[in-house]
């Protein structure tokens, strides 16, 4: 589904915050992303749905060449789903508004057929009762429950989670990996970068440890947390778990 091949990424002072990233996400996969703050986890799933644009390098997906400056950027941000750690909701607007502004607005759904999808998502996520509700009206938690709703109301073949629990307060982590897990289970392609060592270890086909720049250890779950034969991770998972 997505290829990277020698992604490389600077920003102004010529220092590489990613250093020839390569990599590969098959339809279906969890991939976990683990490393410090500041080793470019963030940077790089940023640059998956061009967010930021790779100073050199190439992402496919689908087979389409996306760092082509000829691509339609805006038709490959509707295939990549992606959910922040802070919730980016628009105050002005209610739940559902939040959730069929894009769809609706690019032409994907009617103004109808939105607000079905927002109602079946909301119902998912256990939320349908607070569809006429403001952000400052919603708790972190369910903030960043409306915030997955609104990725998947553009029906992503993929979706990038950037430390999605990160700005919680504890006793509201459990309620929005609940919803990761569910969509786990129910095939979702998922790129995740996160410090939840015991959801990574539940969830994730594959997890990645990103260290300056360079994906230091690629492997399954059960090798890379309890048999990492790298040193760098070694010492990073002792300070974690």
């Amino acid at each position: 589904m997505i290829t990277v091949k020698g992604l490389k990424k600077a920003f102004v002072d010529n220092k590489y915050v990613l250093d020839g990233i390569d990599c590969e996400v098959t339809q279906g996969e969890k991939i976990v992303i683990v490393g410090a703050s500041g080793s470019g986890k963030s940077t790089f799933l940023r640059c998956l749905n061009l967010l930021e644009f790779p100073t050199s390098g190439e992402i496919y997906l689908d087979g389409e060449l996306i760092t082509d400056p000829k691509c339609n950027v805006n038709h490959i941000r509707q295939k990549m789903g992606m959910v922040f750690q802070h919730f980016n909701l628009f105050q002005h607007l209610n739940v559902l508004g939040n959730i069929t502004l894009a769809p609706v607005h690019l032409k994907i759904m009617t103004a109808a057929k939105a607000k079905e999808k927002a109602l079946e998502l909301l119902s998912a996520v256990g939320l349908a009762d607070r569809i006429e509700s403001y952000p400052s009206q919603l708790s972190g938690g369910q903030k960043q429950r409306i915030a997955i709703v609104r990725a998947l109301a553009m029906n992503p073949e993929v979706m990038l989670f950037d430390e999605p629990t990160s700005a919680l307060d504890p006793e509201m982590v459990g309620e929005v990996l609940g919803v990761m897990k569910q969509l786990a289970d129910d095939g979702m392609t998922m790129i995740v970068v996160t410090h939840e060592m015991s959801f990574a270890k539940e969830v994730a086909t594959r997890a990645l440890f990103i260290d300056e720049g360079k994906i230091e250890y690629d492997a399954p779950p059960d090798d890379f947390f309890t048999n990492p034969q790298n040193a760098r991770l070694r010492d990073f998972l002792s300070r974690v778990l």
